[in-house]
């Protein structure tokens, strides 16, 4: 139990740090990867039982991965989106199997989705 609580408050503060980094991004920057965020999200939520999340998660997580292969040194611009997509997907899951402690896994959930709507706002 205590092993859960910090593994979970580790992907907390690392999932929020990137956050912070990508919120430092000029704005039209993180209107982008908001938006991109936004509809990976959308997607995932109106998919219901004909794709699981759990393939969301992992799909997020190929881009991602794809995209490091690719450059030699992918900028945050680049892997951010897929990285908070990732990271959506995984606190989702967490909270509905019990991986993941609740309170962290609402904090990123509510974090990624809060910043998702108000900058995807940002560049209308």
């Amino acid at each position: 139990m205590k092993q859960m609580f910090f593994r979970s408050l580790f992907y907390e503060r690392t999932v929020l740090s990137l956050l912070e980094k990508v919120e430092q991004l000029p704005l039209h920057v993180q209107a982008e990867i908001a938006t991109r965020v936004g509809n990976y999200i959308n997607q995932a939520k109106t998919a219901g039982d004909e794709t699981p999340l759990d393939r969301f998660a992992a799909a997020a997580k190929r881009q991602r991965e794809k995209l490091a292969s690719a450059a030699d040194n992918p900028t945050l611009e680049q892997w951010a989106g897929p990285a908070l997509a990732e990271a959506w997907c995984t606190a989702e899951l967490g909270l509905e199997d019990g991986s993941l402690d609740r309170h962290s896994a609402v904090t990123i959930i509510v974090a990624i989705e809060a910043f998702a709507l108000k900058r995807s706002r940002d560049k209308t």
